[in-house]
């Protein structure tokens, strides 16, 4: 009942990033290391060493949501990392969830199939990329509408992407890659065109 419940929030926060704090995003890491629960935490840690050598005051701090027992955190999908780039940085949370390849309950399979009918060429990239991933990971933030909300989304990406050797994938901004800056760049083009248009509509 508690692994439920912790799934469960951890879908609530999602949905409230992605539909409510716009604009927000949400990409795919596709890794061929196969990945706990557990590792997590240290895969963190591996990106906050890496954060410290540019900025000593650099954090993050890494939530499991739901709440769950000691015992449960070996089944935890869901976390709240919180991202503080240099001292006098705002925080800014983004979510991360992480699903073996072989879970049926992963979301790979509709991001896989929302990229491939919107562009055949970035579909069977993506599915290429994927066929020997045996993790996968989402990372999500919401309200992405200044540089000091951006950087961090971004930051976060590139670190995890560097440590896990993990492909990028995101509809969003139409690229699947395994540059982070590439990957970098047509986020900030998408989100500038989402402005754009909706300043357009208004």
């Amino acid at each position: 009942m508690l692994k439920r419940m912790s799934d469960s929030s951890g879908s609530r926060f999602l949905q409230n990033l992605v539909n409510t704090e716009r604009p927000a995003r949400m990409i795919g890491l596709f890794t061929s290391r196969a990945m706990k629960p557990h590792e997590i935490e240290r895969l963190v840690s591996v990106c906050l060493s890496a954060m410290r050598e540019e900025d000593q005051a650099a954090s993050l701090t890494l939530t499991p949501l739901g709440d769950p027992t000691p015992a449960e955190l070996q089944y935890q999908r869901t976390w709240r990392i919180t991202v503080v780039e240099y001292a006098d940085a705002a925080p800014h949370d983004c979510l991360v969830q992480l699903f073996d390849m072989q879970d049926p309950s992963s979301n790979h399979r509709a991001l896989l199939e929302h990229i491939g009918g919107m562009d055949e060429e970035l579909g069977q990239a993506a599915s290429h990329l994927s066929q020997n991933a045996q993790t996968y990971l989402t990372v999500a933030s919401g309200k992405l509408d200044d540089p000091g909300r951006i950087h961090p989304f971004q930051n976060l990406v590139a670190l995890f992407t560097s440590a896990l050797g993990a492909a990028i994938v995101d509809p969003a901004a139409a690229i699947v890659t395994t540059d982070p800056g590439e990957w970098a760049d047509a986020m900030e083009m998408s989100l500038n065109v989402e402005k754009e248009m909706g300043v357009l509509k208004r």
